[in-house]
């Protein structure tokens, strides 16, 4: 453990050259599936995609390849299933097995159990010098979970450790937006709530919604709100979940949506990986860039390279460069080999 964020094992990585940039992934999933569970991969289990296959296989942080002027510092892998009911068992596994690229981890967890039993969880799993975070996959039960009390009290202790909650769930969704908003932003009556809720989240992939044009407005709107609390993060990421042959188009006004509502300090750009095999044209992300951040009011493109190390609690990230025509939005992963 380097003592400044990285867990690594045992070799620095060298300074690269100047002319290289440096990229950190915040949302990569890596596969041992000899030593895992990945219950989810398999073709009887949901999520039922007919494409599922092209990923239920090895993957290892060798397996994320960059061509130059790019290079990855480091990445931060998102629990994978490779057991739900012990999830120390990954991070243990990831620490004992990681490559050369430094990395951190978020966790699953289970919100659903007896608080002092989630308790024992989370103090688990924060003896892992990697983990900076935790997930429970919110999805379709999100208002379920959202209004059980049990699972309020276990937020609860999570924010009184301070530790990441990593916020999938579909920002579409206006009830789940309002219930959120509730959390954080106003006290209870209620013994069983201890709000406000005062940690990170940070929503995975752009909140699920945006790239479906008949939403699109909803989605705008109610991220908008969840915007307005300072504390939560959103990824860009996850383009392929809604639409295997979606557009550049669609990115880039994505993008614009995200850096206008959130703006250039709460906005992280990921790949997803491996879950990117899924795309039906895959780009190379060496030959393409994002001028999207251009047109954007009062743009401060310098200080995104921050977001992904102060979120994680790591020190490289360069998302964006300066070359002749002005600033350039780097689009790493989502365009990933």
């Amino acid at each position: 453990f380097t003592g400044d964020g990285w867990w690594i094992r045992s070799t620095m990585i060298p300074e690269p050259a100047s002319r290289l940039i440096e990229i950190i992934d915040p949302h990569v999933h890596l596969f041992a599936l000899e030593h895992g569970q990945y219950s989810w991969l398999q073709s009887g289990n949901p999520p039922y995609w007919p494409d599922k296959a092209l990923i239920n296989k090895n993957f290892t942080a060798d397996s994320l390849h960059l061509s130059e002027p790019l290079t990855l510092r480091g990445y931060v892998h998102i629990e994978a299933g490779f057991d739900n009911q012990q999830p120390c068992a990954e991070l243990a596994y990831l620490e004992k097995h990681t490559s050369i690229h430094p990395f951190n981890t978020i966790a699953g967890c289970d919100l659903t159990l007896p608080s002092d039993e989630f308790a024992t969880q989370i103090k688990s799993l924060m003896q892992h010098a990697s983990c900076v975070g935790v997930r429970h996959i919110l999805d379709d039960q999100a208002l379920s979970l959202l209004t059980c009390p049990r699972v309020l009290t276990n937020l609860s202790y999570l924010d009184a450790q301070g530790l990441l909650f990593e916020a999938q769930f579909d920002v579409t969704d206006t009830q789940v937006v309002d219930r959120i908003c509730h959390l954080f932003m106003h006290d209870s009556a209620s013994n069983t709530e201890l709000l406000p809720l005062t940690h990170t989240w940070v929503i995975n992939h752009v909140g699920l919604g945006g790239m479906n044009e008949s939403s699109v407005c909803q989605w705008q709107q109610n991220l908008e709100r969840l915007a307005a609390i300072p504390t939560i993060k959103v990824k860009a990421s996850g383009w392929e979940m809604a639409d295997r042959e979606y557009k550049f188009a669609q990115v880039k006004q994505t993008l614009s949506i995200l850096l206008t509502l959130f703006g250039d300090k709460r906005v992280m750009l990921a790949s997803n990986f491996p879950l990117t095999y899924l795309v039906v044209v895959i780009k190379r992300i060496g030959k393409i860039s994002l001028p999207c951040c251009k047109n954007l009011p009062n743009p401060r493109p310098q200080r995104a390279q921050r977001n992904a190390p102060y979120c994680y609690k790591t020190r490289w990230i360069l998302i964006f460069f300066r070359d002749s025509s002005g600033w350039i939005l780097l689009c790493k992963c989502i365009f990933l080999w």
